[in-house]
């Protein structure tokens, strides 16, 4: 199954459903969208060096 398919099909629901439809797509977005805002965080030095310290030389 490709893109257009599904738009094909989505476009031939009703009007309510492809609203229902849409947030939930929104919602899904929205969610992927804030956790890769987490993951790209960026460390200071000092923390990046207590981490290591800490975690990796610490064994």
């Amino acid at each position: 199954m490709n893109s257009e398919i599904v738009y094909q099909v989505a476009k031939a629901l009703p009007k309510e459903e492809q609203l229902l439809l849409f947030e939930k797509l929104k919602k899904d977005f929205m969610f992927s969208k804030t956790n890769n805002k987490i993951s790209s965080k960026q460390l200071k030095k000092e923390d990046a060096i207590d981490y290591l310290l800490a975690h990796v030389f610490n064994k």
